[in-house]
């Protein structure tokens, strides 16, 4: 007996399913042949399988949930770049699923793509598979959750929230610049530069809260020791772990990762929220191996970042001011120091208004700003 589905849209947003567009095209088919005509039920008559209510002898209930995040502004997102219109935070539409196997245990799926709302293609990032943001299935349990496929690492997943724009805006997010800096988490087989934040062909372990603490764990599986286009092989496995820690005001996360061409980077974030302040500092150190310090043109092999951010909410509106320096510079552009302030301005609980500016300075790269304006939406 097959588990009853059911098909929704996030609760935030919850709409009734339209079937009417299950059905085939018909063109080409004659509605006089009986093959034919069940030829064109045959898709729909499955998915009525799935999505029907299950008899009563069911043992399992499942749910598919879409969500997603549109994004589009107008914005010069770093001194000496033209003024594009596109997505300026991240734009991405994605697909959960759950199935109850028993009480505290279920399977899960989780599918997201990533895309540019001002042209509709898919977001270029490492070598921009199809689902670029996760494809996951795994298992929750009462003894923590375990996903296997490609996945954000812990330490990405998790840091977003000591900036200011959590990690997610190309013009005024210093995270987005100096977190970990030149870290690469699956470096190899990734498009031309590799992939910065996920990890192909892993194992994902996000354990259960005690007393507001929660461990995260990755590791890779393969290691692929045929060449990539640059001629690299993998070193070694890789392997990421952080300890995190969410109660009251507080908030604080220290993780370390080693990536397959043997770099290693580690990252400390606090953050303390009162009123309606919220308060974030963060510091980050990376070693690189020679392959990588060469590949990307890198003055030292280790470098090292800080950042500090400030939220605070007036209403509708949310001011955003943070700086942070890169310590080191990216190539040969020495210590590099940012400073960005914008507004948020919530027209309702899923739709925002915002605004920002960024100034960039380096010690032998110059500098100069970036701005920007846009809209976004999350269902």
């Amino acid at each position: 007996m097959l588990p009853a589905y059911k098909l929704e849209l996030n609760p935030i947003a919850r709409k009734p399913l339209n079937l009417r567009n299950v059905s085939p095209a018909n063109k080409g088919i004659s509605h006089s042949a009986p093959r034919a005509r069940l030829a064109r039920c045959l898709p729909a008559l499955a998915c009525a399988a799935v999505l029907a209510p299950a008899a009563p002898t069911a043992h399992a209930q499942g749910s598919l949930t879409l969500y997603g995040f549109a994004d589009v502004g107008i914005f010069r997102p770093a001194p000496g770049q033209p003024i594009v219109l596109g997505t300026m935070q991240r734009s991405f539409i994605g697909l959960r699923g759950s199935e109850t196997l028993a009480p505290g245990w279920a399977a899960t799926l989780n599918l997201q793509t990533r895309f540019d709302m001002g042209n509709g293609r898919l977001e270029a990032s490492g070598a921009t598979p199809y689902f670029q943001g996760e494809s996951t299935i795994g298992i929750q349990s009462p003894y923590g959750d375990l996903r296997v496929g490609r996945a954000l690492t812990p330490m990405w997943q998790y840091d977003w929230q000591y900036d200011s724009w959590d990690n997610f805006n190309r013009v005024s997010s210093v995270a987005w610049y100096v977190y970990h800096p030149s870290y690469r988490t699956d470096p190899y087989h990734n498009g031309p530069a590799g992939e910065y934040s996920r990890l192909n062909n892993g194992v994902f372990y996000d354990s259960p809260k005690w007393g507001g603490m929660h461990v995260h764990v990755s590791a890779g599986v393969e290691k692929n020791e045929t060449p990539d286009a640059a001629g690299n092989r993998d070193r070694t496995r890789p392997l990421a772990v952080s300890l995190n820690y969410d109660g009251g005001p507080w908030s604080a996360m220290l993780t370390a990762e080693r990536n397959s061409a043997y770099d290693n980077t580690w990252f400390a974030g606090l953050a303390y929220a009162f009123t309606k302040v919220r308060l974030m500092a963060s510091y980050s150190q990376t070693h690189l191996s020679a392959a990588s310090q060469a590949f990307l043109g890198d003055a030292s092999a280790r470098r090292s970042a800080a950042t500090l951010g400030v939220n605070w909410r007036v209403g509708a509106y949310t001011l955003k001011l943070s700086g942070a320096r890169d310590f080191q510079g990216y190539g040969t552009a020495g210590v590099t120091d940012y400073a960005t302030g914008g507004v948020d301005y919530a027209l309702s609980k899923r739709t925002t208004l915002y605004g920002a500016v960024s100034y960039r300075h380096s010690r032998y790269a110059g500098g100069g700003t970036g701005f920007g304006a846009g809209i976004s939406h999350s269902f």
